[in-house]
């Protein structure tokens, strides 16, 4: 049975699908295990769930054999985007540092590129690295020419000084504190202490210190292949959920809390205590809470299946003909993907986004209103309020102002269409045929 540490805005529904799969809680926070009266339990976790970025997924981490598992149920029970990285958080390998545009960055033993700090000065020869950021679909990873071997208590490395996670309390800090500056001997080394410190005897910890420690004397002497995995790390992946996904866990919370249509949606706009009082008085309130929140400043989370997020700001213009109309004021200097349009002074932008639609339309205007072009997205359908969050399906359409259009995007989609759920599997079909534009009236062909 594998230990589970979650937290964020899905952790009651992820914890009660968790505990219904054979796994264990544990470090509940008091909400969820009077919810799903849980015993104390304060062990270490075999992996953890915590918040994505956008709040609208999550980013899982731990042993590889728990995270495997825990993959498998959530794409059995909820059909989600979901990226494994390649490479484990805190591996650490033999590699040559390269330089490309001014930049150093190394080539991971599974093929992927990640950055080593500008603050390092790495000479071209082989050496070992730690992959504290391993790389996600295209996105590239984070490497640091140290070592860092890491427990289930604390983590040792040759950046030196004391560290903690921030889930450790002032009162656990001094006492870890003196621990570290009294009774661990690092000489000279670093240690960060784990949130489950906080939860162990001391001798346990320096216990664990102590093998980490004569592991990491292994470590340093070498010699290591170029290539060569010396430790193996985490294994990580990442999971964005659509609002589809997002209403199969407001029936999963169902069972165990009261939760109104659309709660998970809603705590993705930001809602907090103002939401559990909709969940008690089982208010049906979603579609006209999202119009409310969409009035004036508005958020686009355009998010990647990898969880890279493109962010856009604009002004709501409200509602027209069922589709909401946003204004984004363009910066000049660049070009307009696809239509290859200069940006110039005064180029504004009308987003017009419709509920249950699976794209998104942007129309380019100069500075005296004419059109420019438009460019159309294909993306899963978009949750309206403050924040307009829908993920992007590698898809798109561009149409210049003399009718000339182009699909764009087929080779992106071909290389990372095994991250989409299965009812994704044919997005071509999703793009709409035709010509669009939005408007300041709403969407028009």
């Amino acid at each position: 049975m594998y230990k589970v540490k979650i937290r964020g805005i899905f952790a009651t529904a992820l914890s009660k699908l968790a505990l219904d799969r054979g796994f264990s809680i544990v470090q509940p926070t008091e909400v969820v295990a009077r919810r799903l009266g849980l015993p104390p339990d304060n062990s270490p976790p075999d992996l953890i769930v915590k918040d994505h970025e956008s709040k609208s997924g999550i980013v899982v981490m731990g042993d590889c054999g728990a995270v495997e598992t825990f993959a498998k149920v959530l794409k059995e029970e909820l059909d989600p985007f979901l990226v494994q990285a390649a490479g484990g958080v805190k591996e650490v390998f033999a590699a040559r540092p390269l330089q490309e545009a001014g930049a150093t960055y190394v080539v991971t033993p599974e093929g992927g590129r990640a950055v080593v700090p500008s603050r390092y000065v790495v000479y071209p020869s082989v050496r070992l690295f730690t992959l504290v950021k391993p790389p996600v679909g295209p996105a590239k990873g984070l490497a640091l020419p140290e070592i860092i071997v890491a427990g289930r208590y604390v983590e040792l490395d040759t950046i030196g000084g004391v560290k903690f996670s921030r889930g450790i309390g002032e009162e656990d800090v001094v006492r870890l504190r003196i621990l570290a500056e009294s009774r661990l001997g690092l000489q000279g080394l670093g240690v960060k202490f784990k949130s489950s410190a906080q939860y162990a005897q001391e001798e346990e910890i320096l216990r664990e210190a102590q093998a980490l420690y004569e592991e990491m004397l292994r470590i340093s002497s070498g010699p290591w292949r170029e290539g060569e995995v010396v430790r193996r790390g985490e294994c990580l992946f990442i999971s964005i959920f659509d609002r589809e996904v997002k209403a199969k866990l407001d029936e999963i919370r169902a069972r165990v809390a009261p939760t109104i249509r659309g709660h998970h949606s809603l705590r993705a706009q930001g809602l907090g205590r103002c939401l559990d009082l909709l969940d008690y008085a089982v208010a049906e309130v979603y579609e006209k809470a999202s119009e409310f929140l969409a009035m004036g400043p508005v958020e686009i989370l355009h998010i990647k299946p990898w969880g890279d997020i493109v962010r856009m700001r604009g002004s709501s213009l409200g509602f027209r003909s069922g589709a909401l109309v946003v204004k984004r004021n363009l910066r000049p200097g660049g070009t307009l993907d696809g239509i290859g349009a200069r940006i110039e002074p005064g180029f504004y932008a009308l987003t017009c986004i419709k509920p249950g639609l699976t794209y998104v339309v942007h129309t380019y205007y100069d500075a005296v209103g004419r059109v420019v072009g438009t460019y159309i997205n294909v993306n899963t359908p978009p949750e309206i309020g403050r924040r307009i969050i829908y993920v992007d399906l590698l898809l798109d359409k561009a149409i210049k102002s003399d009718g000339e259009e182009r699909v764009l995007d087929m080779d992106e989609l071909e290389k990372y269409r095994g991250y989409f759920p299965k009812r994704f599997e044919r997005v071509e079909s999703l793009l709409p045929k035709g010509r669009l534009e939005c408007t300041e009236e709403g969407l028009i062909s």
